[in-house]
């Protein structure tokens, strides 16, 4: 498995579904502090709501807008001694994740990532932690299954 891999088009929902999460969540954030204003007349609670869902508006507009571009440059390669994940193309990142320093991989799903059908793949090293946005049930599986047959094949092969 050495060519790189697309995150399935699922994904792209999952981070709708995140961005319209986070907007509510400042937005709400924005509404507290209007009803705060209206109880104890605090002038500054205006402007900080109105901050609030400004950023939450602006937000809103950048990570909808960021998907398509963050679906396109977010790749995974799995090769025989190492996992490289690769994401942007203006801000270019590359994680290559040894092989031989892989101490655990996981899968786990919550709510949003369930409704589409996903798993999130969790490499963990001693020193850090990297993980795989979504994948489908069987490729998690296999991926982790993978991984962690070759991490213990070269455990054993080392001197």
């Amino acid at each position: 498995m050495n060519e790189s891999n697309h995150l399935p088009t699922q994904i792209k929902t999952v981070w709708r579904i995140s961005a319209i999460f986070n907007t509510l969540l400042s937005a709400g954030v924005g509404v507290a502090g209007v009803i705060i204003h209206y109880f104890f007349n605090y002038q500054w609670l205006l402007y900080a709501a109105g901050f609030f869902f400004i950023v939450a508006v602006i937000d809103f507009v950048v990570e909808m807008s960021l998907v398509p571009y963050r679906y396109s440059f977010w790749l995974y390669t799995l090769s025989d001694d190492a996992v490289e994940l690769r994401s942007g193309f203006i801000f270019r990142k590359l994680v290559s994740i040894p092989i031989a320093r892989v101490q655990d991989v996981t899968l786990s799903a919550g709510p949003i990532l369930q409704s589409q059908k996903l798993q999130e793949v969790r490499i963990t090293t001693a020193s850090t932690s990297h993980k795989i946005d979504g994948v489908e049930p069987e490729v998690g599986e296999q991926l982790r299954k993978q991984i962690m047959n070759l991490a213990v094949e070269v455990r054993n092969n080392d001197v």
